[in-house]
């Protein structure tokens, strides 16, 4: 019985006073203190919360205070109230769920072993990939054909839209239901590519030594794919 008020709501505390209240039927502060072997204080304040919550009320008998539990219908009877309580606040609780959001998490790799497993986790954890930046030889610079990049994303059905640089190499992909290409000709100079997926985002540097950084953050993963779709918009097929 003790368990199925405490995991009602009440404290331990709370729920011993609430019983004896039960068995007395009516008690002063002093005599439920007595029961309880709680201090008079401690239980005073026990009471007042008690009938704050509409568990027990107050009688005067001989100019003295007396305690009466409620009918424990009430309980049933709070129950409902705190149901419509969180009920009416429920689509304001649904607002304010995640607006903060996790904290955003970023790591840095480098050398060309480091890369390839990138290339790998891309391949196996995305759906649907956006990438924007310069074709060029960026892959085979790294020892990742991209022939062998284009088979195993048609492998894992993934989707793909890329904004690459305008030239030949970027030109000579083959599209297909899976691939979508578009041509900027700002990207020429372009020493980087930029893979978008989920909430991820891949910042991939391909000079001096060959590094990325993978950035996981919802914000910055929505933020780049607005500045993507922008991209894509301008782009030229």
């Amino acid at each position: 019985m003790l368990q199925e008020l405490l995991n009602y709501g009440l404290s331990e505390k709370e729920a011993n006073i609430y019983l004896i209240c039960l068995k007395t039927a009516k008690a002063t502060a002093n005599r439920i203190s007595e029961l309880s072997n709680y201090p008079r204080s401690t239980t005073y304040d026990i009471l007042e919360r008690l009938k704050n919550l509409g568990l027990v009320s107050t009688c005067i008998v001989d100019n003295k205070a007396n305690f009466i539990a409620n009918s424990p219908k009430t309980l049933l009877v709070l129950l409902d109230e705190k149901k419509d309580s969180i009920s009416r606040l429920l689509p304001q609780l649904e607002n304010m769920h995640n607006q903060i959001g996790e904290k955003p998490q970023a790591e840095v790799f480098q050398g060309k072993k480091a890369l390839i497993k990138i290339f790998d986790e891309i391949l196996n954890n995305s759906k649907e990939l956006l990438v924007m930046g310069s074709q060029g030889n960026a892959l085979e610079k790294i020892g990742y054909h991209h022939e062998k990049f284009r088979m195993k994303r048609i492998e894992n059905q993934i989707k793909i839209k890329q904004i690459l640089e305008d030239s030949k190499e970027a030109k000579a992909i083959l599209q297909d239901k899976l691939t979508e290409v578009k041509f900027l000709k700002a990207f020429d100079k372009s020493k980087e590519g930029i893979f978008i997926y989920g909430e991820y985002v891949y910042h991939i540097i391909f000079q001096y030594e060959i590094s990325a950084i993978k950035i996981k953050s919802k914000d910055h993963a929505d933020t780049m794919k607005i500045i993507f779709n922008e991209m894509w918009n301008k782009a030229t097929k």
